[in-house]
C-alpha cells in the first residue's frame, strides 16, 4: 500500500472516529457556556467568551485543513494559525487540569477554561495532519 494513500485513510479515521464526536460536543457545550453568560459582562465573562471563540475556530480551522489535505488543495495559512489557536488553548486547558490535580483552588472561570481538556483527542489529528503538510516532508512525497 502507498504511504500517501495509508496516511490519508489515517487522517479519514482520526477525523470520523476522534474529530467528529469530540468537535459535536465541543461545539454543543460551548454554545452552553455562551447563553449562561449574562450581563454585564465582567473580566469573568469576556474569558469565557474568547475561550468558546477561540475554540470554535480552531475546531473550525482543524477541519479546513483536514479537508484542504484531503482534497489535495492549497492549505491556508489562516486556517493553520486558527487549528494552532485552537491546540494551544487545548495545552492551555491540559495545564489548568494539571494545577487544579495538584491543589490550586483558582477562580470559577479559570476551571471553566480547564474543561477545555476535553478537546485534547482532537490534538491527535492536529500532530499527524502537521506532520504530513511540514514543507521538508510535503517535499519528499511523491
Amino acid at each position: 500500500m502507498n504511504r500517501d494513500r495509508l496516511h490519508r485513510g489515517l487522517v479519514v479515521a482520526e477525523m470520523l472516529l476522534l474529530a467528529l464526536p469530540v468537535s459535536a460536543f465541543c461545539l454543543v457545550f460551548g454554545l452552553g457556556l455562551l447563553l449562561t453568560v449574562g450581563f454585564p459582562w465582567g473580566m469573568q465573562e469576556v474569558a469565557i467568551i474568547l475561550f468558546v471563540f477561540v475554540g470554535t475556530l480552531g475546531i473550525a480551522g482543524l477541519w479546513c485543513v483536514a479537508v484542504a489535505f484531503l482534497l489535495r488543495r492549497e492549505r491556508s495559512m489562516w486556517w493553520w494559525r486558527a487549528a494552532c489557536a485552537g491546540a494551544g488553548l487545548t495545552l492551555v486547558s491540559l495545564v489548568l487540569v494539571g494545577l487544579l490535580a495538584l491543589g490550586w483552588e483558582p477562580e470559577e472561570w479559570v476551571i471553566i477554561v480547564a474543561l477545555g481538556i476535553f478537546a485534547s483527542p482532537l490534538l491527535i489529528p492536529f500532530l499527524h495532519l502537521r506532520y504530513l503538510c511540514h514543507p521538508q516532508r510535503a517535499a519528499r512525497l511523491p
